[in-house]
């Protein structure tokens, strides 16, 4: 339990001092969290080129494009985009044109990299139905 020196220590800090601590404390979450981001990423990038495999495989026109932390699969007009942004731990998943679904693993500790990979591994299922549905082989 704190003493009353504590809580008033605590008190007289100014705004500058207590925004410092709160950017100190999120630079360690950050890059506590990063680690399990980047098992995360290892995971989801391995689901993508199995994906990429399977269907060249079956003779399709998958290509994987690797640049640093993102990856990107394209099919025929579709593509499904995986990327990890190192500077606040986010994984970021865009099927085609929609909207990023993101894995923010310093806010949500209870996210692991299994997740990640179940979800790459279902957009890509999406993404195979999809361009089946347009360009069956």
């Amino acid at each position: 339990m704190p003493s009353w020196r504590d809580e008033l220590n605590e008190a007289v800090k100014t705004k500058a001092e207590r925004e410092a601590e709160e950017q100190e404390r999120h630079r360690k979450r950050v890059e506590e969290a990063l680690a399990t981001a980047e098992a995360a990423m290892k995971l989801g990038s391995e689901a993508l080129r199995y994906t990429a495999d399977k269907l060249k495989e079956k003779e399709q026109p998958a290509t994987l494009e690797e640049t640093g932390d993102v990856l990107r699969l394209l099919l025929h007009e579709l593509s499904l985009r995986f990327e990890l942004l190192r500077e606040n731990a986010v994984i970021k998943v865009t099927f085609g044109d929609g909207k990023p679904r993101e894995f923010d693993f310093a806010k949500d500790r209870h996210i692991s990299p299994a997740d990640v990979e179940e979800y790459i591994g279902r957009r890509s299922l999406e993404l195979v139905r999809a361009a089946q549905k347009t360009t069956p082989w």
